[in-house]
């Protein structure tokens, strides 16, 4: 089984698709091997790693992109559905 997704900072709670991933897939190349894609995620988009909150943060690269705008479970895809700036 092939690498699908990268954790790019340690203390990201997001990883970066870099393949397309259908649901239902096992992602690959990050902390645990037991996370399955909540539905399709594009290449290069995010997905989460852990339960995010709403109103928490989103981390990539170390650092906070954005807020979620509702409870994102692990697996699912994070975009501008469910993430927005900080004010």
């Amino acid at each position: 089984m092939e690498i699908n997704a990268l954790k790019i900072h340690p203390k990201d709670n997001v990883a970066v698709a870099i393949k397309p991933l259908k649901a239902g897939d096992r992602i690959l190349g990050v902390a645990s091997d037991l996370l399955i894609a909540g539905q399709d995620i594009p290449k290069n988009h995010k997905l989460a790693l852990e339960e995010i909150s709403i109103g928490g943060k989103i981390i990539k690269y170390g650092e906070s992109i954005g807020l979620a705008t509702k409870t994102i479970q692990p697996g699912q895809w994070v975009h501008t559905h469910n993430l927005k700036a900080e004010d």
